[in-house]
């Protein structure tokens, strides 16, 4: 692989694309990393790789993980929910998000770890029927 396309590799911080292209191989690691991107476009509601942003805001995973913590979620989440979701819960899919999407692969979680981390989420009280 020439050097241009290791810096192009790292320019679009896509290590699942790079070490595909680099092995022919994707990993469980991989799909772990592609899940992240999932839980991120999902969160804000962008596309993983938007060329029509500014510069460093065309892709999603260099644009919201700095943003992911707990104190700054709030400027990363879709617009068009328009601060009506749990806030908690946000927090909690952008630190999984995080995890998920972490640069080098063996600090990724497992799959079985991001399942067991969100599953709280699923568990959140029915709303009240409406009154006939």
């Amino acid at each position: 692989m020439s050097a241009y396309n290791n810096l192009e590799c790292f320019s679009v911080t896509l290590p699942n694309i790079c070490r595909y292209a680099m092995t022919g191989q994707l990993t469980q690691k991989s799909d772990v990393y592609s899940f992240g991107v999932v839980l991120l476009e999902l969160l804000t509601g962008r596309k993983p790789v938007d060329h029509t942003m500014p510069r460093g805001q065309q892709s999603l995973v260099t644009w919201a993980t700095p943003r992911l913590s707990e104190d700054k979620v709030k400027q990363c989440v879709d617009p068009k929910l328009k601060g009506d979701y749990p806030p908690k819960g946000v927090a909690k899919l952008a630190a999984v998000a995080a995890l998920c999407v972490q640069y080098e692969a063996e600090f990724r979680p497992n799959m079985s770890i991001v399942v067991k981390a969100l599953q709280p989420l699923l568990k959140t009280p029915a709303p009240a029927a409406p009154e006939s």
